[in-house]
């Protein structure tokens, strides 16, 4: 159920996100029945961590993005079950014991660590909606006359119907050239977060590869002691007498025999 949630809500913020270039209609909508939906998932996310510091994050995106206003955010916030411990906490104590700088680094770090299915999506919506990768936008720019980009060709033309042609392709072309600037600088943006993002995910992989690495080289040295007591053990094993192979024992002394009267 918690994975559940996780990825709706993941999915749910892309969606508004991505509809707010376009404008508020999606926003507005979501707007509606946010409060509720989160106000639910708090409750029965309380003993789950990990999705309440995905909601968190998610919350925290809208806010440094402009998404929806403040005042909304920190009401949304204010659903966010009471007594968890902040991050500033969670990096400087453990159960409360001081943590080294190491495990500090090493704590701070997974807890800021994106989700995978983040990463995916984030790369995913910037390749589907790159301004580089827009053929419209491509074949737009092709059908520009050479006549804008001349500045002393259009000196040359003396006709007005022609000159008030070239004007119109010059507006429509700076129109064209302002949208295209704002939707690089936006992809500009978009990718300086993800690139963020992807530094953060990389180091706490890197984290963990050392913890599994060291974990490995722990669990490697049980299984060659495990390996040098089974050794020991079949080779005692193989030192003791066959009792299958005695075939037939010799009978016992009678009691009388071992105990008898010396001879005169």
């Amino acid at each position: 159920k918690q994975w559940y949630q996780r990825r709706v809500a993941i999915t749910a913020g892309d969606i508004i996100q991505n509809s707010k270039r376009k404008g508020n209609e999606f926003t507005q909508e979501f707007s509606r029945v946010l409060p509720d939906a989160l106000s639910h998932t708090y409750k029965s996310a309380v003993e789950d961590l990990k999705t309440i510091k995905q909601i968190d994050r998610i919350l925290q995106i809208w806010k440094e993005r402009e998404i929806f206003g403040k005042d909304f955010i920190d009401k949304l916030q204010s659903y966010r079950p009471k007594g968890l411990r902040s991050e500033s906490q969670s990096e400087d104590t453990t159960d409360g014991t001081l943590m080294s700088p190491t495990k500090k680094r090493i704590r701070s770090t997974s807890d800021s660590a994106p989700d995978p299915d983040t990463v995916i999506r984030s790369l995913i919506n910037l390749e589907r909606g790159s301004a580089l990768q827009d053929t419209r936008i491509k074949q737009q720019f092709s059908t520009i006359p050479n006549e804008v980009w001349n500045v002393q060709a259009v000196e040359k033309i003396t006709d007005r119907k022609r000159l008030e042609t070239l004007l119109k392709s010059v507006d429509s072309s700076y129109e064209l050239l302002s949208q295209h600037r704002i939707r690089l600088q936006t992809e500009f943006q978009e990718r300086n977060k993800v690139a963020a993002m992807l530094k953060e995910f990389v180091m706490h992989q890197k984290e963990q590869l050392r913890s599994v690495e060291s974990r490995l080289t722990e669990y490697q040295g049980k299984l060659q002691k495990v390996q040098a007591v089974r050794s020991q053990l079949q080779s005692h094993l193989n030192s003791l007498p066959d009792l299958t192979t005695v075939t037939k024992l010799e009978p016992l002394p009678e009691p009388g025999s071992l105990f008898g009267a010396p001879d005169d």
